[in-house]
């Protein structure tokens, strides 16, 4: 049980902001979307468990009897236990310390669930036991800092390399033969190797990035540590892993496609996939077992988001929102069971870049031969209609007449397509641009609404153009 913690500094936490014409999004919560640091998560946590009525349990791992639960600078760490299900998850956020929306989603979740939102909150509820750690990394946190800083605790000063400087780990290499560097490292581990969870999901940020080939923006990638068809996930389990870690995802995408302002791909360092071996998640999956702690050998399997930047059009609230849908839609498709009938072989439906290798923490990268071809982004004279509908619906134009005139002319562009009037097409998505800009010029819908629309459009104009060079004689059919 957690001991309520008062902060003066926090007492307007109740209170109301911005939707941001996210749909989905909380109009009043005690979580908001300014980066939350380490005091005012306890705050929090201690507000929501006593908002709960005995359904959360908030706790830290010390009190738990592990005497590494604790930071290298000698902070709690706090975990929040939710649900009466059998099914253990887990569920994790902000082990980089300067990747903050983990932090308010899973907060944002378990107020949820609290509130029991609707159905779907009822049966995570009760089918699952959630174990939330909203805040992996509590002092790289508080210090907007990737990994953390390695103390002596005899002195409490900080630990010097050779040269003098100090020693940082990135808790997310740190699951590894050699590694356990970090004290909080251990203390996660024994209570992972305590509760043996059956999933796990870890909530992470990247840089701004496009679909290749493309300017369209990228607001999430869904990660699988262990890249399936790599040299590591087909061997564990006898694959039973490279299934579930698609099927986890193939639901995260499939929730994910009614919001059209969020644009979903494979995540990808550089031209090649990951196969990290010294990660959390790959950890679990390989059921790590140090000191002996795992002696037979628990396992389980694992994913990770990636959001895009920390801003979606000037905002904070659509992307922890994005977290939100997500990692809800993960939870609810572990308690009804949809996530289990998903196919798997759908992950190759969502979008990457070509593939030349796998980018290792064992032994660099290892080359794919032949490459894996490139997944692209679908676009169409019909996604552009909806993408406009939906702009419209989430307020991003500043009146009803700026979306009718791009719906007129986005309903033009999805005829002339599927008639095959490829001139037309061509001509109609010129108009679209130069209204498209028009409308930028006098203020008439937000910045990121129109370089959403605007490369969607020029890149239709290239996939016309390309198909057009296919056909014979150049002449659209």
């Amino acid at each position: 049980m957690l001991k309520r913690r008062v902060f003066f500094v926090f007492a307007a936490l109740f209170l109301i902001f911005s939707s941001s014409g996210v749909a989905g999004a909380e109009s009043e919560s005690i979580v908001g979307s300014n980066v939350i640091l380490y005091d005012e998560m306890v705050d929090i946590l201690g507000q929501l468990e006593e908002k709960s009525n005995g359904k959360l349990d908030v706790f830290t791992l010390r009190e738990l009897g592990i005497e590494e639960g604790r930071s290298e600078t000698g902070k709690d760490l706090y975990v929040a236990k939710i649900g009466n299900g059998d099914k253990k998850i887990w569920v994790q956020g902000r082990i980089h310390g300067n990747e903050p929306y983990g932090t308010n989603a899973t907060l944002r979740l378990i107020e949820n669930l609290i509130n029991e939102k609707d159905a779907s909150y009822k049966e995570i509820l009760n089918e699952l036991t959630v174990y939330f750690i909203p805040m992996y990394n509590v002092d790289g946190a508080n210090r907007n800092q990737r990994g953390t800083i390695l103390y002596d605790h005899e002195t409490g000063e900080p630990k010097l390399n050779e040269r003098g400087q100090t020693i940082t780990v990135d808790l997310n290499r740190d699951w590894v033969d050699g590694g356990f560097a970090a004290i909080e490292s251990v203390g996660y581990y024994k209570f992972w190797a305590e509760i043996k969870p059956e999933f796990m999901m870890d909530i992470h940020h990247q840089g701004n990035k496009n679909f290749y080939g493309t300017n369209i923006p990228v607001t999430l990638s869904l990660g699988i540590s262990l890249n399936p068809g790599g040299p590591t996930l087909p061997n564990i389990k006898g694959g039973e892993f490279e299934d579930l870690t698609r099927q986890a995802m193939v639901t995260v995408y499939d929730a994910m496609k009614p919001y059209k302002e969020f644009t979903v791909d494979q995540y990808i360092t550089g031209s090649n996939v990951i196969d990290i071996r010294g990660g959390v998640s790959s950890g679990m999956m390989l059921g790590f077992n140090y000191q002996g702690l795992n002696p037979d050998g628990h396992s389980n399997p694992a994913v990770f988001l990636e959001t895009s930047g920390q801003f979606l059009d000037g905002e904070r609230e659509p992307l922890i929102q994005q977290n939100i849908i997500a990692t809800h839609a993960f939870l609810s498709g572990l308690a009804s069971g949809e996530l289990y009938k998903a196919d798997p072989e759908r992950w190759n439906e969502v979008p990457i870049r070509p593939i030349s290798g796998f980018n290792t923490d064992y032994q660099g990268v290892i080359p794919i031969n032949p490459p894996r071809p490139e997944i692209p982004v679908k676009v169409s004279a019909d996604h552009i209609k909806t993408l406009v509908e939906r702009y419209e619906e989430i307020g991003k134009f500043t009146n009803k007449g700026v979306a009718q005139s791009l719906k007129v002319h986005a309903e033009s562009l999805k005829h002339y397509e599927e008639t095959g009037q490829f001139e037309k097409v061509m001509k109609h998505l010129d108009g679209f641009n130069k209204l498209l800009d028009q409308h930028k010029k006098n203020n008439l819908m937000t910045d990121g609404t129109h370089q959403m629309l605007k490369a969607n459009s020029d890149y239709l104009k290239v996939l016309l153009e390309k198909q057009k060079t296919e056909l014979p004689n150049g002449k659209a059919s």
